[in-house]
């Protein structure tokens, strides 16, 4: 994209195309939830509907040990898809927004939401074990990048809107609108300030009610238990407990988060191609579920698995050894969907491990500590955030969105000390989240957790040089405590930093004039002056008062990479 071409919107502009994503990231939501439906039932249950509740187990089989085929059938189709359209929508997705974002000049190609969709469902309905927010982040985010190259926006108001669109398919698809604008704010935004806060807010919003009423209005996991209308306050000894469960959470995040990339070397280096890894990985995960259902009459571990959380939530299953149990088959399950080559997120596996550690740890501590007034369920919730807060990085978003989906406003205390402790533990043992952990064996560093917005709110006429002269480019360079500007009858030829610049007396300046320069306004953002020095690599940008050069006296100002260096020390140290 041409950034002669670009054109900064004001907030009011955003904040329209802010709701537009929202509107299409809802929708985008509805329609992925409806695949998902329509796939399961046709690969579960051999009928055609678009009706099904992930929070209700699947009752029948009509295949028999021909179920073991099932998730083998979808691998097929997912890798078609991935390896003949668009081989970003493989994996869980996130990822890919965050490298677009840092890397890909906020890029995202519009076929990645259909191919993203398609896959994701396949792979979720046809039994693989990942979750469905990666697939609407990256549906969202998507459609915001092609948004913003339509608009012919500017990277970092490209950048907005992606992370729009990835926080309003989490808020639309989880019923979870804070949620939503914490883990845009959490993850996608490179900086906080009101000019990207709002427009994500509004797009949330916009997402979270379009939502509602396609989706209906009741929190993901509804039942009457967990909603206790008044706070009360916790037991001393019930909240400790969730000092050491933090720190397993932690262990179980780090494990989480080798145990995917681990598995996705293995089958990288498996001999064979794309479709025979993801075959093999997914025949494994086909006898799971049948096992599964063959000795306990239910499949547990396959799909997004919200229906054993809600059997955990209810203290329907409470044994600690089979709950154990469904904890390895589903990190077992999700290693081998993902680390194959299958499409979906880690949010809901996540969740599902974290509930079952929960359970165990909630119902153990119960029985070896009767004296303490422990509510096994509390575990339970600050399990799933801890399981994807650990794991992510993003502890705000996971404790703000499992408040949301459970509506326990009892579960705050235990959440807020059990996810603290569980991202400082994974951090410790892992410094890459889950997340940046792919970037990073990319050789693509990014940054992680909120930053000030120092660099957007700062202009090029905060750093620019104002002292500056003008010289004829057969004049004899003298020494000058300032940028010279090279002219030849009027026009720029180039400059010269006399500073930085050891030269032989008698030198004429348009021997030693450098003539790669851009032109930038005193009041534009430094960051788009930045990038347009990088894109020329130029040591100089003249800083005129209004678009376009009209003459010599429209000069205010030179920026130079010593300034702009001296300014990156500074916000380095701040940030510190």
């Amino acid at each position: 994209m041409s950034e002669q071409l670009e054109q900064s919107k004001n907030l009011l502009t955003m904040s329209l195309l802010a709701v537009g994503v929202g509107v299409v990231a809802g929708v985008g939501a509805w329609i992925f939830r409806v695949l998902i439906a329509a796939f399961h039932n046709i690969f579960f249950l051999g009928t055609l509907s678009f009706k099904y509740d992930a929070n209700l187990h699947t009752v029948g089989n009509p295949w028999g040990a021909g179920i073991i085929l099932v998730p083998v059938i979808g691998a097929i189709i997912v890798v078609w898809l991935v390896k003949n359209f668009a081989p970003e929508a493989k994996g869980h997705g996130v990822p890919e927004v965050m490298d677009a974002i840092y890397y890909g000049d906020g890029i995202i190609r519009p076929v990645v939401s259909v191919i993203k969709s398609l896959a994701s469902a396949i792979c979720i309905g046809s039994g693989g074990s990942v979750g469905r927010e990666g697939p609407i982040i990256q549906i969202g985010s998507a459609f915001g990048s092609t948004l913003g190259q339509f608009m012919r926006l500017p990277h970092s108001q490209r950048i907005t809107l992606i992370a729009t669109g990835a926080g309003a398919g989490i808020a639309a698809t989880f019923n979870a609108p804070l949620g939503g604008v914490a883990f845009a704010m959490e993850l996608l935004l490179v900086s906080i300030n009101a000019s990207n806060v709002l427009p994500v807010a509004l797009g949330t919003g916009t997402a979270s009610y379009v939502g509602r009423a396609l989706l209906g209005a009741q929190p993901s996991f509804n039942f009457p238990p967990l909603r206790v209308p008044h706070f009360h306050l916790s037991d001393p000894g019930f909240l400790f407990l969730f000092v050491p469960f933090g720190a397993i959470m932690g262990l179980v995040g780090f494990i989480f988060v080798r145990g995917i990339y681990w598995a996705e070397d293995r089958f990288d280096s498996m001999p064979g191609n794309d479709y025979t890894r993801h075959i093999s990985g997914m025949l494994t995960v086909g006898i799971m579920i049948y096992l599964m259902y063959r000795f306990t009459g239910k499949y547990y571990v396959q799909g997004v698995g919200y229906a054993t959380i809600m059997d955990i939530l209810k203290g329907t299953l409470t044994d600690p050894f089979f709950l154990f149990l469904l904890f390895a088959l589903k990190y077992a399950a999700t290693c081998l969907t993902l680390g194959s080559g299958g499409s979906g997120g880690v949010f809901s596996p996540a969740l599902f491990m974290g509930a079952t550690l929960g359970g165990i740890f909630g119902h153990t501590a119960q029985l070896l500590f009767p004296q303490v007034d422990i509510i096994p369920e509390s575990f339970v919730a600050a399990g799933m955030a801890a399981g994807f807060g650990g794991s992510t990085g993003a502890i705000i978003t996971a404790a703000v969105m499992v408040l949301e989906m459970t509506e326990d406003s009892n579960a705050v205390l235990p959440i807020i000390i059990t996810v603290s402790i569980a991202l400082g533990v994974r951090k410790w043992l892992s410094p890459g989240s889950i997340y940046t952990l792919k970037l990073t064996r990319r050789g693509h560093a990014v940054p992680e957790g909120l930053q000030a917005a120092i660099e957007e709110s700062r202009s090029v006429k905060d750093l620019m040089a104002t002292q500056f002269r003008f010289l004829e480019r057969d004049a004899v360079v003298t020494p000058y405590q300032g940028i010279t500007i090279v002219l030849s009858r009027g026009s720029i030829v180039g400059l010269i930093d006399v500073v930085s610049y050891d030269h032989p007396p008698d030198l004429q300046a348009q021997t030693v004039a450098d003539e790669n320069y851009v032109f930038t306004v005193a009041d534009a953002p430094l960051t788009n002056a930045l990038k347009e020095m990088c894109a020329r690599t130029s040591q100089y940008a003249i800083v005129t008062k209004k678009p376009g050069f009209k003459g010599l006296d429209d000069i205010v100002g030179v920026l130079t990479d010593r300034e702009i260096a001296t300014f990156c020390r500074i916000s380095a140290n701040l940030r510190s």
